[in-house]
């Protein structure tokens, strides 16, 4: 997994000075439970550090607070859906795997010709008119997929859409040297869990 951009309020400083701030008063409040003669024995003199119980908090948070605790838009699980290329006027099923924590994300997009996997994304939630997840791709070609495949980069920009009745990803992409082509994807989330590409098809399917 590679680190993402977010204007999220819930990815700034304030943040971080905000656990801070609270590791420093549960330390506190441990050291004055030591002074309980009934407690002192039963809390490691390790807890009391503010340092550590930062540390602890952090960890909770990048992995699963943030999920509940902030506004960034949770995106975690498999997407299905279709690339329409502007090349060809082809239409091909896709399944999208997007792996999401407070800091860091990983994206895989795979054909029944090529995978795909991010190099770096970012995800904007309050810039007004450009709102969505924005990422950087390599594309590799299967070891079955056809002569004109080649191994190129690109960029997709994605508008998203996660309510209490839909969970959609759409919008553009372009390719460079290599494949220099352009379309649209479209995709909607048909599970939490990460899926197997065949797996992930049939479940759409059902």
């Amino acid at each position: 997994m590679h680190g993402y951009t977010s204007d999220s309020f819930f990815r700034g400083s304030g943040v971080y000075f905000a656990f801070g701030a609270l590791a420093i008063v549960v330390a506190s409040a441990l050291r004055t439970l030591v002074a309980i003669p009934q407690l002192a024995g039963l809390l490691d003199t390790v807890t009391l550090s503010a340092f550590t119980i930062y540390g602890v908090l952090i960890f909770f948070y990048e992995y699963w607070g943030w999920r509940w605790l902030s506004t960034i838009k949770n995106l975690n699980g498999t997407w299905v859906g279709s690339i329409s290329t502007h090349h060809g006027g082809t239409c091909i099923p896709c399944v999208m795997r997007l792996r999401q924590t407070w800091t860091r994300m990983a994206i895989e997009l795979e054909t029944k010709q090529s995978r795909s996997r991010t190099t770096m994304a970012a995800l904007y939630d309050e810039q007004p008119g450009d709102v969505g997840l924005k990422y950087e791709y390599v594309s590799e070609p299967r070891s079955r997929a056809e002569q004109s495949m080649q191994i190129h980069r690109g960029i997709c920009t994605l508008e998203i859409t996660i309510n209490s009745k839909e969970e959609y990803l759409s919008g553009d992409y372009f390719t460079g040297r290599g494949r220099e082509t352009h379309g649209e994807i479209t995709l909607h989330r048909i599970s939490r869990e990460l899926l197997g590409f065949d797996t992930a098809l049939k479940k759409e399917k059902q």
